[in-house]
């Protein structure tokens, strides 16, 4: 069985009248959506793609990108999510390194699509709810009603190929096997068994890993994903009480700033029954008002890098729970069903409970690593064995984390320069290398800034040492080539950087700066 045979197609069978999709204002149920998915299976089917294929879709929010993801998911091809919102120059290059020859265009991308064609040029356009033929090269592709027979692809081919930040100025591939994706997806219904015909929220990109969830976990259980406009994400407690949205799925971010501008009052969100948060540390004060306004929602902090596929860990919040008071942020919990993790000092050496050190991850939702870069998948994924634990091949997250008897794990911060940003995992060492050369100088700076009362970031802040252009120049620079998550907020024109004993760039100092206000 495949994510796409288990969930979608399964759910489509047995309850084909139940809404599946509310996408633009619009209602599809199983029937009417698998009608548009499997025009698009024939369309893709006579571009002759072999099996694990990548196939761009370059639509966001918009029947056309789910259609894409299902599509690709029923045929054993590789979905690699381009974003409208990005610079065009950065889904080229996403393009470029997947390898794509052909593309599933939304109207919403129409306008950049416009701009790229020439330069990205693949062999086929599909659209799937239908553009102007004349205007874009794509071949709109009209629903049917038989239904293919399933695909046969390997067990290890990639289900999807996400890039994310990465320190040399490239976005880093990871991707992510259709085997991991149904461990991830059994493993969590062994942990939350969801009733039947939910309403689940759809808060993310699809270049962002945790869209997965929210798509498959969704029709696994056969409930209706409720995808929310430009404007309903602007006001999300809106959006869950106009839709009466009873599952809901966000960064801590979203809480924290509901929190802040005084919207997440007592009892305000009483539909929810589950409501689970991921992406960056999660701040107790935060998770406590939640907990407050969906007083019938089960709360949960799930950690996890795309790495391990979207999540691997979990902590069950209690109402009950007193001492969760005292501390800063909720803790990660405790592996899924059948994964494994361990916290290892510096010295190789597993620690004991209450000491700090890296978080190591291992079991079936493991990726195969990086793409083309042996190099980087033979330094984090590591063979190692541990005396109570049958798992040989391990996952070096760069977390820091330690281990309570009670809580399990707890997050304590990163070992290196990446930083989350409103959730996005950002390599602050890729932010200062476009910095460098658009700002013509190697004196560059970057740090996460501001930080939010429950010390969460949400933008970025930048230091050039007398650049030769304007601040103002060089941010409409790195517009773009940089996503908006990744975009200083602000560039600070210095005399010159502060150094510590060792010669290296002082970012307390820097910090230090900031927190002052001297900018």
């Amino acid at each position: 069985m495949t994510p796409y045979q288990i969930g979608f197609a399964r759910a489509a069978a047995v309850t084909p009248d139940a809404p599946a999709l509310r996408v633009q204002g619009i209602d599809y149920s199983y029937r009417e959506l698998q009608r548009q998915v499997e025009g698009l299976r024939v369309a893709l089917r006579r571009c002759a793609l072999p099996a694990n294929s990548p196939v761009a879709i370059f639509a966001s929010r918009s029947l056309a990108a789910y259609v894409g993801v299902l599509a690709c998911a029923a045929e054993g091809l590789t979905w690699v999510p381009l974003n409208p919102a990005f610079p065009p120059a950065r889904n080229q290059r996403m393009w470029q390194l997947s390898g794509a020859e052909v593309m599933i265009l939304g109207a919403e991308a129409a306008n950049q699509w416009s701009e790229l064609k020439e330069r990205v040029a693949p062999r086929s356009v599909l659209a799937p709810m239908g553009l102007p033929e004349m205007d874009h090269g794509a071949m709109q592709v009209s629903a049917v009603d038989d239904i293919l027979p399933p695909a046969i692809a390997p067990s290890d081919s990639a289900a999807y190929l996400l890039f994310t930040s990465g320190t040399t100025g490239v976005p880093k591939g990871i991707p992510v096997a259709a085997s991991c994706l149904l461990s991830y997806l059994e493993n969590f219904a062994r942990l939350y068994p969801l009733p039947a015909g939910l309403r689940f929220s759809q808060m993310f990109d699809l270049t962002f890993d945790l869209s997965v969830h929210d798509m498959f976990v969704c029709w696994y259980n056969g409930g209706c994903l409720v995808v929310p406009t430009e404007m309903d994400l602007l006001m999300p407690l809106q959006f869950v009480r106009r839709h009466q949205i009873q599952v809901w799925f966000s960064v801590p971010s979203m809480a924290s700033i509901a929190k802040q501008s005084g919207l997440l009052r007592p009892g305000v969100l009483p539909s929810l029954q589950y409501a689970f948060f991921c992406g960056e540390a999660l701040p107790v004060g935060s998770a406590l008002a939640w907990m407050d306004a969906a007083p019938n929602a089960q709360v949960a902090n799930l950690y996890g890098p795309t790495e391990a596929t979207i999540a691997i860990t979990a902590f069950n919040l209690s109402r009950d729970d007193a001492e969760l008071k005292n501390l800063s942020v909720v803790p990660i919990g405790f592996p899924y069903p059948g994964q494994s993790a361990k916290v290892v000092m510096t010295s190789g050496a597993e620690a004991t409970p209450g000491e700090s050190g890296e978080l190591w991850l291992a079991g079936s939702q493991l990726t195969a690593g990086y793409l083309g870069d042996e190099k980087k998948t033979a330094d984090v994924f590591v063979q190692r064995c541990f005396p109570d634990c049958a798992e040989t091949r391990w996952y070096r997250t760069g977390d820091c984390a330690t281990l309570h008897p009670r809580w399990g794990l707890q997050y304590a911060g990163r070992l290196d320069r990446q930083v989350k940003i409103n959730g996005f995992r950002v390599e602050l060492q890729e932010v200062e290398h476009s910095l460098r050369r658009i700002a013509q100088t190697e004196l560059v700076a970057v740090l996460p800034w501001p930080k939010t009362p429950d010390g969460l970031y949400t933008g970025i802040a930048g230091f050039v040492v007398q650049p030769a252009d304007s601040a103002g120049n060089i941010l409409e620079q790195l517009a773009a080539t940089l996503p908006a998550y990744m975009q200083p907020g602000a560039i600070h024109a210095i005399e010159q950087l502060p150094v510590n004993a060792n010669g290296k760039v002082d970012y307390n100092q820097l910090r230090q700066w900031l927190e002052s206000g001297n900018f």
